[in-house]
């Protein structure tokens, strides 16, 4: 189990690999320009197999690798989808490399042009890490609550 939580919190941080290129200075419209290829359902759905498929390859892993699959491509569109909450870029490729389009959600409370950095992850602190923060401390009391509920075989 741990070594799920630790590749789904890798995925989650891996679309943004494509910093190592802005030394390039790719254009906008490029497919390798932030937050366009990595931040794709294709590199999801790709990045999330390849992953599974490595790291999870042997017999332990073998019967659960559909559904380890699944929790990285989630991780990994985690991502994107949460940089669609931004007002401080072009937008999200989710269909790279299909389309160059770039989108954003409707509601995009995260970031304000002008903005200071702290600001910004302040922002970021409520809108983001304290409901996760908060599921995650619910998933725990649920599956405690089950494993003291359930009696002992």
């Amino acid at each position: 189990m741990v070594r799920v939580c630790v590749a789904a919190a890798a995925c989650a941080a891996l679309p943004d690999v494509d910093v190592l290129l802005w030394p390039l200075n790719l254009p906008d419209t490029s497919p390798f320009a932030h937050r366009a290829l990595t931040h794709s359902l294709v590199f999801a759905v790709t990045a999330a197999l390849a992953i599974a498929f490595v790291f999870f390859s042997d017999e332990r892993w073998r019967a659960s690798r559909t559904r380890i699959a699944l929790v990285l491509g989630l991780a990994l569109l985690s991502h994107s989808c949460l940089d669609a909450l931004s007002t401080y870029s072009l937008g999200i490729g989710f269909f790279v490399p299909f389309s160059e389009q770039r989108y954003r959600f409707p509601w995009s409370p995260l970031g304000r042009p002008g903005g200071t950095i702290a600001g910004q992850l302040r922002q970021e602190a409520l809108l983001v890490f304290l409901p996760a923060a908060l599921i995650a401390w619910l998933a725990w009391r649920i599956r405690r609550r089950r494993a003291v509920a359930a009696p002992a075989a």
